[in-house]
């Protein structure tokens, strides 16, 4: 699949300018789906999804499509986790995400989602989390079936999601693996109003602790999976 001004103008990519290992790139997409493989010309996702580079981004293709010059990888078709893909390797490898299709809107005060085979109650939240996220009290319910964990002696707070809320299972992370089939899921979205590296770092703790002792999964922003609190992605 070459890389074209005509196909970019409905195709995300990835553009960075050094070209990684590919044992790096092929990590970091399975941090996106487990299951991701290595194929001819790029790496296979999804279902029968395909990232397709590197190529060299010519000055031609830069100017027609506003692309940095640099070295490219394009998804085979356009959709939610295409972009979700692109964002996040940018991310993680320093690049340029090409997003010509309107990108679902994210909360910007989530750090790390973590979603758990079973419900988690307020108590034993707040149990589970005193020691980084002390005082957690339940509010009331929203519209939608969720509530939020406060403290006032922290500035993160945790939006709990049941099965019944509707955008827990609307798009769930390829990152969840054997998880995502679970009837009796649950999510745990913690962030925080404050975008303060040490704020960040705190609610990802928490957020680990929690995947950690109940055996959920941690994912970031654009659904890639997250494993330790330093994880440069979360502060980018």
């Amino acid at each position: 699949m070459k890389l074209s001004a005509r196909r970019l103008r409905r195709l995300p990519a990835v553009v960075l300018p050094q070209v990684p290992r590919q044992a790096w790139l092929l990590d970091a997409v399975r941090r996106f789906d487990p299951d991701a493989t290595e194929t001819d010309g790029g790496i296979s996702f999804g279902a029968g999804l395909r990232l397709a580079g590197p190529q060299p981004v010519t000055p031609d293709v830069a100017g027609k499509a506003n692309l940095p010059q640099g070295h490219a990888w394009m998804v085979s078709d356009s959709g939610p986790f295409q972009s979700w893909l692109t964002r996040g390797l940018a991310r993680r490898f320093g690049g340029y995400a090409h997003l010509p299709q309107p990108v679902v809107a994210d909360d910007r005060s989530e750090v790390v989602i973590v979603h758990t085979p079973r419900k988690v109650a307020p108590d034993e939240l707040a149990a589970r989390l005193s020691a980084q996220v002390p005082g957690l009290v339940a509010g009331g319910r929203e519209q939608d079936g969720s509530f939020f964990l406060t403290s006032q002696a922290s500035p993160i707070r945790i939006r709990c999601d049941s099965p019944d809320v509707d955008s827990l299972r609307w798009l769930l992370p390829l990152a969840l693996g054997p998880l995502r089939q679970e009837p009796g899921l649950h999510g745990y979205r913690f962030g925080s109003e404050y975008d303060d590296p040490r704020i960040v770092r705190l609610a990802a703790v928490a957020a680990l602790e929690l995947a950690q002792g109940v055996g959920g999964v941690a994912t970031d922003r654009d659904r890639f999976r997250v494993y330790e609190p330093d994880d440069p992605a979360l502060y980018r």
